[in-house]
């Protein structure tokens, strides 16, 4: 049966006293509540966007961060991101100035600096506070660094107040004002850059480099994308060959851009060696020597797209791809330097394992797992732009599920993943393909996989025929089946979903949610029966802030959280509506995940970063990549460990985890508080933590046995007392009683910092 009046979840009843939800307060990076050392980030690095060579030393300035090693053991390696100081992992460069420091920058705009390898100098391009990518840099003279970028070259001092921008110069002769720079270069007193625009040329010591006309500028060629001296002489490599900067024959001095080469084909990256210029194109390696152009397949060089090449002092010859890494050239053979990590930089969905597994999808890539470090694929998950990974769920008994835009649904085996797995479609489930008016009928998706407490597994079949919404399967009863339109459901387009007991939340993309309870079995003699269902519908007439629901969250005090494409929400049942809940600016409205750790602490992942609500739920902290360890500012998916209190993060630009608690005791007696000691310094917002079950309090002594302050758990301490004021350095006591009335004890030290 349906009823399209709007209800109170019945799952939800608990939360009757929840009352209008209150501001809440924003709190600056300065005083986030963890160090930068509290973060790891697991990043994908294959997809090499600049190299750099000093000695037997290789930089790879890759999607997912900085790496480094020597050339005669590159499995020796060392790898930066920005929980290493490092201001930018999405790099598009990697250079070395005179001195030998290595510069690197990338997307966000940030240029690092190399002081030692847990730091790096960070600064800033922007303008107005939005950032400026970056895609080069050279060294000239005078400590200046020459950098290229979205919307010019930026002439930065090395040294003044530690590194700054001297000056930017966005009007180069006849180029349109703040067009791109792809390359830059300075050598014999001239900076040259090339770009959309095609080259430009100005004197390093001209004092008006500011003025338009000061740039010597060619708009007559192809866009250029790379730089290097050679023999004398500049040589451009852009979309359509190699070019030259030459005298004319019939006016000596008379210079113009010259074709020399490899006609049709683009070129990405230019490396001077000896007598041989080395030329990264989109089919493979090339070189230009001797006057000659030789091609790729002249050379024998892999049918690949390249991105960059340079040369280490044993002679070899590395060049970077897209997506598979490095390739050597050393006394003509080729070989290949894949880096281990993930299958893919995006991570679209994540679930935790009871043994700590890390189960991942990457959309276009398909899935894999992390275990102790290592990184297995799942090679049968198709994936790929037709075919994307959606989804992945765990059941109570440890067995694993994938969903597909496309494929299906995967079953795996935990215990032996590679071998023991099964693909399910319309043939041996209930899963319903997409309604096909060429009769392929085979082409299933599933957007969404959630697991009830006793193991039933449901699907998100969108686009089904015969207007199926969802797809379930029960392990205890041995059977498939599905519910959909004819049962009441008003949408085919199901998004998102979150399984209790006897109830399914469906969050659709566009029709807002549906709360299905049912009660009796799902199964009757391994055949699927048709319980009674009771469907209640809740839309923006109900407080939603949009009907695109992309989240959905029951948290440890069984309150209902709803994250759409413009804010996120929670179920008011005492008024029967939506309350808003705020979120810092800076996150943006764009909910793409939630999530409850231990002490019920919401975490809010946006398009724009990180979000924590303490359960206090007065505050907002915002995490980004400049601000934290945060591996990419989309996040896509947040899992909580159980066992060791840790966070997941899974991003478009890689795998993030916080160490951001510790398990939940198991009894009273084991309640740990944390970090111990507390360490209260003017200006920074700390607090200490307790692993206590949800609504316990705590309890603050002196060791004399004189109260201090008494406030609930999940909001922590923050080293004040009943009054107010910061307690002072010493041991304290702590009750803590538990929301059964029991009691456990324990102690805390505190140190106050001046």
């Amino acid at each position: 049966m349906t009823d399209p009046t709007p209800m109170p979840l019945r799952a939800l009843i608990l939360i009757g006293l929840i009352s209008l939800i209150g501001p809440i307060t924003p709190v600056s990076a300065q005083s986030l509540p963890f160090a930068r050392s509290a973060w790891s980030n697991y990043t994908f690095v294959n997809d090499a966007m600049g190299l750099a060579a000093s000695g037997d030393t290789l930089w790879v300035a890759t999607t997912g961060g900085l790496v480094r090693f020597t050339a005669d053991a590159p499995d020796s390696q060392s790898r930066f991101t920005n929980v290493d100081g490092l201001g930018d992992i999405d790099l598009r460069f990697v250079a070395l100035d005179s001195g030998g420091q290595v510069w690197t920058g990338g997307s966000r705009g940030r240029l690092s600096r190399h002081i030692t390898d847990r730091s790096w100098n960070v600064y800033n391009f922007d303008i107005d506070g939005a950032r400026i990518p970056l895609h080069a840099a050279s060294p000239g003279p005078n400590d200046f660094l020459w950098v290229a970028s979205d919307i010019g070259v930026h002439k930065f001092d090395m040294n003044r107040n530690g590194g700054e921008i001297k000056e930017s110069y966005m009007r180069l002769g006849n180029w349109p004002a703040s067009n791109p720079v792809h390359d830059v270069l300075v050598t014999g007193g001239d900076v040259w850059v090339v770009g959309p625009s095609g080259a430009a040329r100005g004197n390093v010591f001209d004092q008006f480099l500011l003025v338009p006309e000061h740039w010597k500028s060619w708009a007559d060629i192809p866009s250029l994308n790379a730089l290097a001296s050679f023999q004398n002489r500049i040589y451009a490599g852009g979309d359509d060959g190699l070019y030259a900067f030459v005298d004319t024959p019939t006016a000596p001095g008379d210079t113009v851009w010259t074709k020399v080469g490899f006609n049709q084909l683009q070129i990405r990256d230019l490396l001077p060696s000896g007598d041989t210029l080395w030329i990264a194109t989109s089919t493979g390696l090339a070189c230009y020597t001797g006057g000659q152009a030789i091609t790729p397949a002249a050379l024998g060089s892999p049918n690949v797209a390249f991105t960059s090449v340079a040369r280490t002092s044993d002679g070899t010859t590395w060049t970077g791809q897209l997506g598979n890494g490095l390739l050597t050239f050393r006394n003509d053979t080729w070989t290949p330097l894949r880096f281990a990590g993930p299958l893919g930089a995006e991570f679209g969905d994540l679930a935790i394992a009871t043994d700590g597994r890390v189960w991942c999808v990457h959309p276009t890539r398909g899935a894999d797992f992390l275990d102790n470090g290592r990184w297995t694929t799942l090679p049968y998950v198709n994936a790929g732009p037709g075919n994307p990974a959606t989804s992945v769920a765990i059941t109570p008994n440890g067995a694993v599920w994938f969903g597909s835009w496309g494929s299906g649904a995967y079953k795996v085996n935990a215990v032996n993943p590679l071998s023991d797995w099964l693909r399910y479609d319309t043939a041996n489930s209930s899963l319903m393909w997409v309604r096909d008016p060429v009769g392929v009928n085979n082409y299933i998706v599933v957007r969404d996989i959630a697991t009830d407490s006793v193991g039933r597994v449901w699907f998100a079949n969108a686009a089904a025929d015969s207007g199926q919404v969802l797809a379930y399967f029960d392990p205890a009863g041995g059977c498939w089946g599905a519910f959909a339109t004819f049962d009441g459901f008003t949408s085919d387009n199901p998004a998102v979903l979150l399984a209790l007991d006897q109830e399914v939340l469906v969050g659709f993309g566009g029709s807002g949610l549906v709360d299905m309870t049912y009660s009796g079995a799902l199964c009757s003699n391994s055949n699927p029966v048709t319980p009674p269902i009771h469907l209640t519908f809740k839309t923006t007439d109900n407080g939603l802030p949009s009907n695109e629901i992309r989240a959905l969250l029951v948290d440890r005090a069984d309150s209902l959280w709803v994250g759409t494409n413009v804010g996120l929400v929670r179920w008011a049942a005492d008024i029967r509506l939506f309350l808003r809940v705020p979120l810092p600016a800076e996150a943006g409205l764009s909910v793409n995940t939630l999530a409850a750790d231990a002490l019920n602490n919401v975490w809010v992942g946006t398009d724009r970063g990180l979000v924590m609500i303490p359960s206090s739920r007065d505050t907002a902290f915002y995490f980004s990549p400049e601000n934290s360890g945060l591996a990419g500012s989309d996040v896509r998916q947040i899992a909580v460990n159980e066992r060791t209190g840790e966070l997941w993060i899974g991003t478009a630009s890689g795998l993030s985890r916080l160490a951001a608690g510790v398990p939940m005791a198991e009894s009273l007696d084991d309640i740990l508080a944390y970090p111990n000691p507390l360490e209260l310094e003017t200006g920074i917002h700390n607090l200490v933590r307790f692993n206590a079950p949800f609504g316990s309090r705590i309890y603050i002594y002196t060791v004399a046995g004189e109260p201090v302050a008494d406030f609930d758990a999940a909001a922590g301490w923050d080293g004040r007392n009943k009054g107010g004021i910061t307690v002072a350095s010493g041991v304290y006591l702590f009750v803590v009683r538990g929301p059964d009335g029991n009691t456990g004890r324990g102690k805390i030290a505190v140190l106050r910092r001046q």
